[in-house]
């Protein structure tokens, strides 16, 4: 079976709420009114709480043809459609060296390398989501629903806590505080330290003496 949003949709209205599978994308009724209004918010919210890494690429950053006025010596727009800033900006995508000396100002990504990458989280469709991750997706899915579609104010918080955890971990426990301990164990551990720190980088680099300041 595809996994889409409607289907996802269905799954919440079915358990936990025990509507049923009666939402469709053609469906104008006052129910898929409802929905499209709370979607984008729970989407919002179990998105942006966490970097997921199976929701983060690593993009090229489009190198401006004008020189800065700023005093840089490149401007990059970054990659369109990211949740909110890069993670990271890198000079090297498959080191992931990190770029430390730069400036954000309008949105666009000031350095002094001439090429440089962005670690960004995007949106991805729910058949991309792991199971695990979507499953607790249903049921805040379900809490944001519980209003609208029952008028019960105890069932959204039962559901609330099952996901997001109770007031006092501030949204960090539930089924997504699991999710978000086990994203974070599954991540690489990186470069080695000596890679990154810079010193050590100075020292051993092959690259040109008067450039790797710039990374630190």
């Amino acid at each position: 079976m595809a996994i889409d949003k409607a289907t996802i949709i269905n799954m919440a209205l079915t358990d936990p709420l025990g509507v049923g599978p009666v939402f469709s994308t053609d469906d104008d009724s006052d129910l898929a009114e409802m929905i499209e209004y709370v979607w984008p918010q729970v989407v919002d919210r179990t998105f942006g709480m966490h970097d997921w890494h199976w929701a983060q690429l690593t993009r090229r950053n489009n190198r401006r043809a004008e020189e800065p006025e700023n005093g840089w010596r490149y401007g990059f727009d970054l990659p369109g459609g990211r949740i909110g800033n890069p993670l990271k900006y890198l000079i090297d995508p498959r080191q992931r060296v990190p770029l430390r000396d730069f400036a954000l100002e309008g949105g666009v990504l000031y350095c002094d390398h001439p090429d440089t990458w962005s670690c960004c989280k995007f949106y991805v469709d729910p058949d991309v989501w792991p199971p695990e991750w979507r499953g607790g997706f249903i049921i805040a899915l379900g809490a944001y629903l519980a209003v609208p579609v029952w008028q019960d104010k105890d069932l959204r918080n039962d559901l609330l806590v099952e996901a997001f955890g109770t007031a006092s971990r501030e949204g960090t426990g539930g089924l997504f505080g699991r999710l978000m301990a086990q994203d974070k164990a599954s991540a690489p551990v990186g470069s080695p330290l000596a890679a990154e720190e810079p010193l050590t980088n100075a020292r051993f680099s092959t690259a040109d003496p008067y450039s790797w300041h710039g990374r630190f």
